[in-house]
């Protein structure tokens, strides 16, 4: 009867963990023996997944299966609601992992990257784990993980030398879904300018560069021109650019730090649209021809994404950063 609570009581303490358990958190947790972890795989009830890692059998599939072993890993002895009441859960998701988390651009995650606050060797395929300094303020939670925070990812990534072109498809949906503003990512993007061939700590061109590589569409150019002519009290950064035109940045640091501002542009656009349909009709194939252009030069360097290939099986690896 002793045996059959016990057993309960791991699987209560595993689903809490979203269906994973350590044999170290079981024995702390339950008092579980060893013998009667085998047991419990033996009957189906665990699955064991790598030397003192289980899972719950019959579980429905989990995506983050991985990454919830992974970190997990980093501080088998302690569970998990203890580790996220920590200012630093001893180390969180980061770098491509911690972007494909957020949804943020179109990077290949082929191994589980995380970032700790020491210095740790885990023994697990397919995972690296980088020694950092972290802070409260550069994690958030996703699906129950801790993940670093889109500011924080693209710092990461830029440090890490991220190739332009992934970097900036980050920077780039991280921008337009409002989740950092300019300043933000300015600031972390200056002090590696240099190592990729800008002006040292020159953030602003750093940014203006990646912003163009990632093929912002030409609807959000139209919009920038509509800006100066409607969003003069709503939107003083927009106001302030030339009249004439309004710096790619600029708008994006409008758009994405005012809700203000963003409203009065989708707005401003969409009369725009409607307006030009109207000429269109009213005036045939001629009068067309300025919303044909937009349409024609929209780009083609949007953000879909493939599934994301599965992982090989590298050997664990530490890094210092």
């Amino acid at each position: 009867m002793r045996s059959d609570s016990r057993a309960a009581q791991v699987v209560e303490l595993a689903a809490e963990q979203g269906g994973v358990v350590t044999s170290r958190q079981a024995r702390a947790v339950t008092s579980v023996s060893v013998q009667q972890l085998k047991r419990m795989v033996d009957s189906g009830v665990l699955e064991r997944l790598h030397h003192g890692l289980y899972r719950l059998g019959r579980m429905p599939e989990d995506v983050h299966l991985e990454e919830r072993v992974a970190w997990l890993a980093l501080d088998p002895d302690v569970v998990v609601w203890e580790r996220l009441d920590q200012p630093v859960p001893t180390g969180v998701l980061s770098h491509r992992t911690g972007a494909a988390l957020l949804g943020l651009g179109d990077l290949d995650a082929d191994v589980v990257e995380l970032t700790a606050i020491r210095r740790i060797r885990l023994s697990l395929p397919g995972v690296v784990v980088y020694r950092g300094v972290l802070s409260r303020e550069d994690w958030q939670l996703v699906d129950g993980l801790p993940v670093t925070t889109p500011v924080r990812t693209i710092a990461d990534l830029a440090a890490a030398g991220t190739d332009a072109g992934h970097l900036a498809s980050v920077v780039r949906d991280a921008l337009t879904r409002g989740l950092v503003t300019v300043a933000e990512v300015v600031a972390v993007l200056a002090p590696h300018a240099f190592e990729y061939g800008h002006r040292a700590l020159d953030g602003p061109g750093f940014l203006e560069v990646l912003i163009a590589q990632a093929g912002v569409p030409t609807t959000m150019l139209a919009v920038a021109d509509l800006a100066r002519k409607t969003t003069t009290t709503t939107a003083p950064t927009v106001a302030a650019a030339e009249a004439g035109q309004l710096g790619v940045a600029a708008l994006m640091q409008a758009v994405t730090e005012s809700p203000q501002a963003r409203d009065a542009l989708l707005r401003s656009l969409s009369v725009a649209i409607g307006q030009s349909a109207a000429g269109r009709i009213s005036s045939g194939a001629g009068a067309a021809a300025p919303g044909r252009r937009v349409a024609d030069d929209t780009s083609t360097t949007g953000s879909d994404r493939t599934a994301r290939p599965g992982r090989s099986a590298r050997p664990a690896k530490v890094s210092d950063r």
